[in-house]
């Protein structure tokens, strides 16, 4: 068996690639994706993320600068 993902941010080609599935004879569903967001990494949205969405929740913070741990810590040490 071969799953394969498809991203689509038209709902009409999202349908039409659903039609073009069934008319092969293959079972097509769709999944839910979303982009994650900090609020929703904290909290939760409700299940588990997919493998796709953290990702690429956690590529978008590749780019951010890091906090060195001892200045955190340096914050709070009376």
């Amino acid at each position: 068996m071969t799953i394969v993902t498809i991203e689509s941010d038209s709902e009409e080609h999202t349908q039409l690639l659903l039609k073009y599935a069934e008319g092969l004879g293959l079972p097509a569903k769709t999944d839910g994706h979303r982009v994650l967001t900090a609020a929703d990494m904290v909290s939760g949205i409700g299940r588990k993320a997919t493998d796709a969405e953290l990702t690429e929740y956690l590529l978008k913070s590749e780019d951010s600068e890091s906090i060195d741990i001892s200045d955190v810590f340096a914050k709070y040490k009376e």
